[in-house]
């Protein structure tokens, strides 16, 4: 990080010198910088799984990797905080990555599968998040504490699928079947 920190170093000091004839934006130029340089930090000291090119956080103190994976900046300051606390913890002035699921277990399907949803959530926690919202399905950890369940997310949330597959035609089953039922009578 070191190198490529230097090098931008370099490339902004010039750069700036010559904001009056450069025909791109100098501050744009400098948020890529301070983004990419925020992606390799979080490479190379927390060890996610990332391409450090892609994260776009210092401009808008959130990126965000999918629907419902996230890092951001929480605290008050950030008008960002966690919304209704298990235990009334709240981040003060912190990053976090975060797993938030506002549909629940529509994640898996249209007829909502609360079960297999709360084992997957239960699975989630077994990570031990440093905050939790279990009130409306967030999960909060801080980056040191992140790089296991960041990596592993895709990866659970693949195999939950797959359970849901199984499931989802085990439902159907049951639920024709209790129209049958019920035509029958």
């Amino acid at each position: 990080m070191k190198n490529i920190k230097k090098v931008y170093e370099e490339v902004l000091k010039v750069l700036s010198k010559h904001k009056d004839v450069i025909c791109f934006s100098y501050n744009e130029l400098e948020t890529k910088a301070k983004n990419h340089l925020f992606g390799v930090e979080l490479v190379e000291e927390y060890g996610l799984k990332i391409d450090p090119k892609e994260v776009t956080m210092p401009q808008n103190d959130c990126h965000r990797f999918s629907n419902e994976r996230f890092i951001g900046r929480y605290g008050e300051k950030y008008r960002r905080t966690v919304s209704w606390s298990d235990d009334d913890k709240q981040p003060e002035d912190e990053i976090l990555f975060n797993l938030s699921f506002s549909t629940g277990a529509y994640i898996f399907a249209d007829d909502y599968p609360q079960e297999l949803f709360q084992k997957f959530f239960q699975e989630l926690k077994s990570f031990k998040p440093d905050y939790s919202d279990s009130h409306n399905h967030c999960l909060y950890w801080k980056l040191e504490n992140a790089k296991e369940i960041f990596n592993e997310y895709p990866n659970i949330l693949k195999k939950h699928h797959e359970i849901n597959k199984i499931d989802s035609k085990k439902r159907k089953i049951d639920k024709l079947q209790k129209e049958l039922e019920s035509l029958q009578k």
